[in-house]
């Protein structure tokens, strides 16, 4: 009987070997990177892809904590320190220290009492590495990429970002759409680097130029061509992006006249300088971008129809933050640690600050979040900002910043009534000031401070702050 039961057991454990070794060889000749910690944040395997793409080795990396990979210089920074922070997915952009860029989505696993046991890394490799600080003469165009602005948790992104990410694979035309600020441009560069044009990365903002200089400088132009033209002519916007990326950003400024021009550029894969009567072949990607609705403006005959279908091949629409509010305070905490690094500070922000941050409309999205906080920890004087700093920075109205299509009427209303309660509490210095002010009595003032769990003491202390 223990012969019996014990070839069984060999049995099972030679199964249990081999599916084990199953599953290392499955990790190991993965296309992506995996990058596995545990719920400390404590590295416990990376497969053989992630080597190659972040030039590391993993005995390098083996039981060290991710927090100290980050201080040492090891990574610009880490998905799985923000998946600890926040306990849900996130997607980050970092450079590695041998100079490698790439995308990493962690992913928390759970245990059976909802603590994080596991954190698993998916990366992708942007090894097409720019000097983005630099400003080429070639581009006259300064090439910025700070660190953390692709910072984001919401599910929204990520279909972005997958989307970006499939896109990259084929050479089709994109179209990026999406309010000012969203960050179109980090999206082209993602899409760039993860492309097989190796090329350069040129981005030209299509409203930025005056109208007379934006065709010389997207064909070039042969010498002569005009008055106070180089003597030796000068290559366009399409012949530097040979081989490489073209971004045109703000394309529906382009005039009229010259999108016939672009079209067949794009159609013909060549262009003719101004001046000139050679063809010059031309391969790039050409990623566009606008803020505007482009079907719009070709039913009004200000952009052309034929134009808009060659660009919108695969169009990437980009919310807008105030759509995907789960990425508010990841951004916050990441610009908040760049600034304070930037300008040797130890600033943070309240609970209540971070509240205001997640509920407040951010009409210029990531790109205001990102002045706001700088401007915050520059002028504000103690460590600590709290709700009167932002509220006065921000100049905060009762002008239903708040309310939004979704809220119910009855919560609308409540939101409203709540704010003008607060703005009229703070104006005044007691309630009998305030219910005059508001038009009602005193005990229903005073009724409402209680509904709606208004703190009078702490905002007379506001009162008091200014």
């Amino acid at each position: 009987m223990m012969v019996k039961d014990s070839r069984k057991l060999e049995a099972a454990l030679h199964k249990t070997q081999k599916e084990v070794r199953m599953l290392n060889e499955i990790i190991e000749n993965l296309s992506d990177g995996i990058y596995i910690t545990d719920g400390e944040g404590n590295t416990l395997r990376v497969n053989r892809t992630y080597e190659k793409m972040a030039g590391l080795k993993g005995e390098e990396l083996m039981g060290k904590n991710m927090k100290d990979l980050v201080e040492e210089g090891y990574f610009s920074q880490s998905a799985t320190l923000q998946v600890l922070k926040l306990k849900t997915p996130a997607t980050v952009m970092y450079t590695v220290k041998t100079g490698k860029r790439l995308l990493a989505k962690g992913v928390p696993v759970f245990d059976k009492n909802d603590r994080i046991k596991m954190i698993v890394n998916n990366v992708w490799d942007l090894t097409a590495i720019y000097n983005l600080e630099s400003e080429t003469i070639a581009t006259k165009t300064k090439l910025q990429e700070e660190e953390g602005n692709f910072i984001f948790h919401s599910e929204a992104m990520d279909k972005v970002v997958e989307l970006a990410r499939k896109a990259s694979k084929v050479n089709s035309n994109i179209l990026i759409l999406g309010e000012s600020g969203v960050g179109k441009d980090v999206i082209a560069k993602l899409i760039h680097n993860a492309s097989n044009y190796k090329g350069d990365y040129i981005k030209i903002n299509c409203a930025a130029i005056p109208e007379h200089l934006l065709e010389s400088e997207l064909f070039g132009y042969e010498e002569g061509s005009f008055t106070g033209a180089k003597k030796e002519g000068k290559p366009g916007m399409f012949e530097l992006a040979h081989r490489g990326t073209i971004f045109l950003d703000e394309i529906a400024e382009i005039p009229i006249h010259l999108q016939a021009k672009l079209l067949r550029v794009i159609q013909e894969k060549e262009v003719i300088r101004i001046g000139g009567t050679k063809q010059i072949d031309v391969d790039a990607r050409i990623i566009a971008a606008t803020n505007r609705e482009l079907e719009i403006m070709v039913r009004e005959g200000k952009f052309r129809e034929d134009l808009y279908y060659r660009l919108n091949v695969v169009p990437i629409r980009i919310p807008p933050l105030r759509q995907r509010k789960e990425d508010i305070i990841p951004l916050v905490h990441y610009f908040t640690k760049l600034f304070n690094k930037k300008y040797h500070f130890h600033k943070s922000f309240s609970k209540e600050t971070l509240e205001i941050f997640y509920h407040y409309k951010w009409h210029g999205n990531v790109r205001e979040l990102q002045n706001i906080i700088e401007r915050l920890v520059v002028v504000t004087d103690k460590d600590l900002i709290i709700k009167v700093d932002v509220e006065g920075i921000l100049n905060l109205q009762y002008d239903h910043d708040n309310i939004t299509a979704e809220d119910q009427l009855k919560d609308a209303v409540k939101k409203l009534e709540s704010k003008l309660i607060k703005e009229a509490l703070k104006n005044h210095k007691s309630t009998r000031k305030a219910a005059k002010k508001l038009g009602i009595d005193q005990s229903t003032l005073v009724r409402k401070i209680k509904k709606y769990g208004i703190k009078y003491d702490e905002i007379s202390h506001q009162n008091d702050a200014f």
